[in-house]
């Protein structure tokens, strides 16, 4: 039977879990502040959070699955070589695990800086340290480190950004050994005094940010663009990578009585893809010192959100620019609620390819933090008064995808101090874990990806390579020339279950034969393609 028709079969169901349906009384996880969040590609998430002891701060890191419940029991305390540890920071290590920068901390003297020493630790799915049991040292250099940023770097290690007493910003990668591989103090990048921002690009690469400046690194160190930074004109809170090896940098710019809400995509040879010098999403927009929230689109282009002052209330925002750079709406976007309140923009995530899910924090009454999932012409797919999440509202709150078309949050409650946890489905039911209910031809689906050939082949210009996984996992899709070298990242990221598409375009690319390589967690699939021109 056709595994394609299969898909056809499954019924969707919800299932109750520990999660709560209460937006009251949400999964306490523990104690602390300073929430972080990342995915464990498996429908679940980490957390880390800090707590205090003494005159010592601790780490504390938990694994939810999809369900709500901790797969190992009690927490994992990171720990380094010096007595407390601080300021950790997150990210998806892209094989189900999970790594933690964090600093390490010694008091000396009332009258001396503390000693702060960054350091990194790998976590895998099981719980188990993969780098020691102190982590790693991410420089060895006896300066002060700090306001640190981390990618994962696509191979199951990480590269981190960070500044220093010197008030330099460098860069280093550590491999998925936990070994150094840029040197023992890492790279130089800039003296400044702004905090680094970083991503890894799909054509693996990593961008760093600070101030209106760009630079590019390959995964060997070595500087792109001609070792030159690209200077976007306007701040660079907010960058994410595009799916086509570019960056796209959102943020305001503008005077004090008028900020304009403007964005740029910079693609991977250093120039503007889109109008220069920027694309002007809004005007009189309400600046936000941490930057404003940004999705990609399964299009190429990207979902924007801020906050303007309508009817005297910050209300929400959006605008939607296409792969060419060309806004969606008109100019000024569209209201992400039907409900005029004030809000203050958290998150927006794709919740499938022509929807995406925006979480903020409300003063409407009852005030907590609420969510809408929207399509591409601003309609709600949801209850029309949004759905309330939270109340009262969260402290800090961070959000990641649930796998499913939903998401995943934590923060924690100021009067408290508990560390909550929550659950909404792509239908927008709090506390509902939507999974697959198979019927009696379960044996017949798949257990392993697929990758499909593309079609059509040859082709010239345009194909469509199809795969498809049988849970959500962290894929990476690329085309190699007949020599085996990577000439092109397709796709990549954490992907749903189910059929993906990805398009092909040849326009740039002499006729031969290429080959396309899926990589997941389970397997490496390749399958030859031709150009003819």
């Amino acid at each position: 039977m056709n595994r394609t028709l299969l898909i056809a079969l499954f019924v969707t169901s919800i299932s109750h879990a520990q999660w709560s349906t209460d937006p009251a009384n949400n999964l306490i996880v523990g104690y602390g502040i300073t929430p972080e969040i990342a995915s464990d590609s498996n429908g679940g998430c980490y957390i880390t959070y800090i707590q205090q002891v003494g005159i010592y701060d601790r780490i504390l890191l938990e694994r939810l699955n999809r369900y709500g419940y901790k797969p190992w029991g009690p927490y994992k305390q990171i720990v380094g070589a010096l007595p407390g540890q601080t300021f950790a920071e997150i990210t998806e290590d892209g094989f189900g695990g999970v790594i933690v920068s964090f600093v390490d901390v010694e008091l000396v003297s009332p009258k001396e800086p503390p000693i702060q020493r960054l350091r990194v630790q790998r976590v895998d799915s099981s719980g188990n340290f993969l780098w020691g049991p102190n982590g790693m040292r991410v420089s060895v250099s006896e300066t002060n480190q700090g306001d640190q940023a981390i990618v994962p770097d696509g191979y199951g290690g990480c590269v981190v950004a960070w500044k220093d007493t010197l008030s330099t910003i460098r860069l280093q990668r550590v491999d998925d050994l936990g070994t150094r591989a840029w040197g023992d103090s890492g790279l130089l990048v800039t003296a400044t005094q702004y905090t680094p921002r970083l991503v890894t690009t799909s054509s693996n690469s990593f961008i760093i940010a600070f101030g209106t400046l760009l630079k590019q690194y390959s995964l060997s160190g070595d500087p792109g663009w001609g070792g030159q930074p690209v200077n976007v004109g306007f701040g660079t809170r907010t960058i994410t990578a595009a799916r086509d090896g570019g960056v796209i940098v959102y943020d305001g710019t503008g005077t004090s009585s008028n900020i304009l809400i403007v964005t740029q995509k910079v693609d991977s040879s250093g120039d503007f893809a889109w109008n220069s010098p920027y694309v002007l999403l809004a005007d009189s927009a309400i600046f936000n010192v941490l930057g404003n929230p940004i999705s990609l689109t399964a299009t190429g282009g990207a979902t924007f959100a801020w906050r303007k002052t309508v009817g005297g209330v910050g209300d929400l925002r959006m605008q939607i620019v296409r792969s060419d750079g060309s806004t969606f709406f008109q100019f000024g976007g569209r209201p992400v609620s039907r409900v005029l309140s004030q809000k203050g923009p958290v998150g927006i995530l794709p919740s499938d390819s022509s929807t995406s899910l925006f979480v903020w924090g409300d003063s409407r009454t009852p005030g907590g933090i609420y969510a809408q999932r929207v399509d591409t012409l601003a309609e709600s797919f949801w209850d029309t008064n949004d759905v309330l999440l939270n109340i009262p509202q969260f402290g800090e709150m961070k959000v990641t995808t649930d796998g499913s078309g939903g998401c995943i949050g934590v923060g924690f409650h100021q009067f408290d101090f508990s560390i909550r946890a929550l659950q909404v489905s792509r239908n927008g039911l709090l506390g509902k874990v939507i999974t697959s209910a198979e019927n009696e031809i379960r044996l017949d689906l798949p257990i392993q990806p697929i990758l499909f050939q593309n079609y059509p082949n040859p082709f010239n210009p345009q194909t469509t390579i199809r795969f498809q996984l049988p849970h959500s996992a962290p894929i990476v899709l690329t085309l190699h020339n007949i020599l085996g070298q990577r000439i092109r990242t397709l796709d990549s990221g954490i992907r749903s279950a189910g059929i993906h598409n990805a398009i092909l375009e040849a326009n740039h690319l002499p006729s031969g034969t290429y080959f396309y390589r899926l990589t997941t967690p389970q397997a490496v699939l390749t399958h030859k393609l031709l150009i003819i021109k």
